[in-house]
């Protein structure tokens, strides 16, 4: 099954904007439920083009809103110095893909609260221009408001619901890490409670389905708590994974894995000097490239595989390393984690390790995944 890719649409403070291709099943249910359903019970008059048109123009903005919430949980995350890779729209609404956790609980509890916060503002916002262009008409303008003003509502108050990793977990999660001090503990037990609270939804879900709705979501609804359960209950499962390998790599340093004064040569040197009778012997070699003392790159077995054999003697080291504007670096006393997580967010296999401007080693990611699978976390 080819793997469906995310699609770019915009960039906003710098964050790229992509759409997951499952966004627009989401895109067009809502706006097939609005065209025919909500918006000819609402208005008394407009033909059925006209209420598709308006219900697509209102799933739009709803999901434009939706951008602003994930923007909101982005820009606080800035504030703390935490990188935000992209904001994606996916088939169960908008996620902000930060790369790392914040390092101390005050600053996740208000990342976590930016986005229910902005979701609440625009609802009261859209409350009030609805009430300011005339209470009581029932005009197109007004069903859009007032439909868009609840819905922001609804997001608020759904998000605010304390199921990990949703925001209103996050927000348990950060109270429990000021009141126990650990982070470790905090994220473990916000974790076991999203669980819980997934499995209600789904039992919830299943009664409504099989015609036993306790809150009269219907069948239609009550499918789509069970969606949205499954996929809570599988997002706090791989939470508690993740905290699992967190704690796992906490306990190391970068000096502990790294590969010490890795041999520094010329970038004329063929591939095939460094490559041949070595692999097999090394398969995780890694030479630094200089050029009168300046490091200019690095070539791993990796990079010296990715070159047909036949063409070995003549590639030079120069042309199939990764040249230094790509390079990363990292120092010995940072955690596996920290590095870890921006070897993965940069798609790095090799951080040179500096101290005190000088390289005095190199790290590789899969050994630091190895130390997850000595420990049974991957």
């Amino acid at each position: 099954m080819p793997h469906l890719r995310n699609m770019r649409v915009a960039t906003l403070f710098g964050i790229p904007i992509l759409v997951h291709p499952a966004w627009f099943l989401l895109f067009g249910l809502t706006t097939l439920l609005l065209a025919t359903d909500v918006y000819p019970k609402a208005l008394d008059h407009g033909s059925t083009p006209f209420h598709i048109l308006l219900a697509a123009l209102s799933a739009l903005l709803f999901f434009a809103s939706i951008i602003l919430h994930e923007l909101a949980h982005s820009l606080v995350a800035r504030v703390y110095h935490i990188p935000v890779k992209s904001i994606t729209l996916f088939l169960f609404g908008g996620v902000a893909q930060i790369t790392r956790e914040a390092t101390r609980p005050t600053g996740e509890l208000l990342m976590a609260l930016a986005g229910p916060m902005t979701s609440a503002m625009l609802s009261a916002a859209l409350f009030g221009i609805w009430w300011a262009s005339g209470v009581g008409e029932s005009s197109a303008l007004d069903i859009v408001l007032i439909w868009l003003a609840a819905m922001n509502g609804v997001v608020a108050i759904f998000n605010l619901l304390p199921a990990f990793p949703m925001d209103g977990g996050r927000v348990f999660r950060s109270l429990v890490w000021l009141v126990t001090g650990s982070y470790y503990r905090a994220t473990a037990i916000a974790a076991w409670a999203g669980r819980g609270i997934a499995w209600v939804l789904i039992a919830g879900g299943f009664l409504a389905v099989l015609g036993f709705d306790p809150l009269v979501f219907g069948p239609s609804g009550g499918a789509w708590f069970v969606l949205i359960g499954f996929f809570l209950e599988g997002a706090a499962r791989q939470s508690l994974v993740h905290n699992r390998l967190i704690k796992a790599l906490g306990q190391h340093r970068v000096s502990d894995l790294m590969v010490a004064d890795p041999p520094a040569i010329d970038g004329q040197v063929s591939v095939a000097v460094l490559a041949r009778g070595v692999l097999e012997l090394n398969p995780r070699v890694c030479y630094f490239i200089e050029s009168d003392g300046r490091l200019e790159g690095i070539l791993s077995a990796y990079q010296m595989r990715a070159v047909p054999e036949q063409l070995w003697d003549t590639t030079s080291a120069a042309q199939a390393m990764v040249p230094r504007s790509r390079l990363r670096a990292t120092s010995p006393e940072r955690s596996l984690m920290e590095t870890l997580l921006e070897m993965e967010t940069e798609d790095l296999l090799h951080m040179p390790v500096v101290s005190e401007g000088r390289v005095i080693g190199v790290i590789a990611r899969d050994r630091i995944l190895g130390v997850l699978r000595q420990a049974g976390v991957v």
